[in-house]
């Protein structure tokens, strides 16, 4: 039979079969050739690997201590002191953390201390694995800046001359009020160019600017750029 007549032959029986089972097309397993069943091959003895040993007591103490570091809250100016802390975990450790602690030492209110890290203040939200990263190392210092009026120890902080209502005599309504009884209006605290030369003027200012432009140096040369342009004008 020549290969053509064998196609011929082929197609032909195809012909006769269907195209694709039926929905309803049930096969029988009893028509099904017979052969053995089929077992997975057994395990090697034993059957599952060994378990391993717990970390000992000494062991997990020494990783715990690994993992803590050394953190020193130095104050930007020398008025304050410098704190430092122990074995402390960066996880679970919080900028706030940080500042309530100092906070706790110096009697300085939470509020007037900003935290800073290379410079640059920080949130007090993030942790302080989340700002120092991997290998700074076990030794870490963080900056603390007092925003002006905060005083340690609890001494009462220097605060600004509260404000005072225009007196008659001051609007210029009461006419020479003043000078009839003999008695002038006394001046309450410093004020004016006396209050702008104190060094606690110009300490509030570079704080002011800080926290709004969040750079230290750039902070510092605006303030001297304001106090040399005073200085010119007085």
């Amino acid at each position: 039979m020549s290969e053509l007549a064998f196609c011929k032959s082929f197609l032909s029986a195809l012909d006769a079969r269907p195209a694709k089972l039926s929905s309803d097309h049930i096969a029988d397993a009893r028509q099904y050739p017979a052969q053995g069943a089929y077992t997975l091959p057994r395990l090697p003895h034993p059957p599952h690997p060994s378990r391993p040993n717990p970390q000992s007591t000494s062991t997990a103490r020494d990783a715990s201590t690994a993992s803590t570091i050394n953190v020193s809250l130095k104050p930007m100016k020398p008025s304050t002191p410098t704190i430092s802390l122990s074995s402390i975990d960066p996880s679970k450790t919080s900028i706030y953390d940080l500042k309530q602690q100092y906070a706790t030492s110096t009697s300085i209110p939470a509020a007037k201390i900003k935290i800073l890290y290379k410079k640059k203040p920080v949130m007090d939200s993030k942790t302080v694995a989340e700002i120092i990263g991997t290998g700074a190392g076990g030794d870490v210092e963080f900056s603390v800046m007092v925003l002006g009026g905060a005083a340690v120890g609890g001494t009462p902080p220097v605060t600004s001359p509260p404000a005072v209502a225009p007196s008659e005599a001051d609007k210029g309504l009461a006419g020479n009020v003043g000078e009839s009884s003999g008695t002038g209006a006394a001046a309450v605290g410093p004020s004016g160019k006396e209050l702008v030369a104190t060094e606690e003027f110009w300490g509030d200012l570079k704080n002011f600017v800080l926290q709004r432009i969040k750079d230290e140096q750039e902070s510092e040369r605006l303030v001297g750029v304001f106090r040399s342009a005073w200085n010119e004008s007085k």
